[in-house]
């Protein structure tokens, strides 16, 4: 599935036509700078955690978030950096896994496999968790402050 657009592997996991236009601008931003709250996005993750169930992995479920059972399935597919590449490598990956019969077998939940995933990417996180998640996360609220400091030492440099 090397040479497959965007669109055919949304429509592969279960898209709509309608869906797959509104979703493919999110195709090439990696899950962990992705805003969770987007509904293209978590509807994207509900339609990939179903094919992640189809697989094998039985404690993965229909939530559209990126839980720690879907990171350890999305791990045992993608490989350690599943979250730093793309929804469309993701895709890609879990798709040609599906293709070639690959089985995901979910870990007792007493023995947690790999290593420590953490919770699901966040739009804003650590001590400025009281900001609501936006899309662009910290970046935009970087580009909303330095808009306000320039408004503000305008207005200091005109009085």
């Amino acid at each position: 599935m090397s040479d497959t657009t965007s669109r055919q592997l949304l429509l592969a996991i279960g898209m709509t036509q309608h869906n797959t236009t509104l979703a493919m601008p999110y195709m090439m931003i990696a899950p962990a700078t992705t805003d969770p709250k987007i509904p293209m996005v978590i509807n994207m993750v509900r339609l990939l955690q179903r094919k992640l169930w189809q697989m094998g992995a039985t404690d993965v479920a229909d939530t559209g978030a990126l839980d720690m059972p879907t990171a350890t399935a999305l791990l045992q597919i993608v490989g350690p950096n599943w979250e730093r590449q793309s929804w469309a490598a993701n895709l890609n990956a879990v798709l040609s896994a599906d293709a070639r019969g690959v089985r995901i077998y979910s870990p007792p939940p007493e023995s947690p496999i790999g290593p420590d995933l953490g919770p699901a990417p966040i739009a804003v996180g650590g001590p400025l968790d009281f900001l609501p998640d936006i899309p662009g996360g910290l970046i935009t609220y970087g580009i909303l402050g330095f808009l306000l400091y320039r408004h503000i030492a305008k207005k200091k440099r005109s009085s």
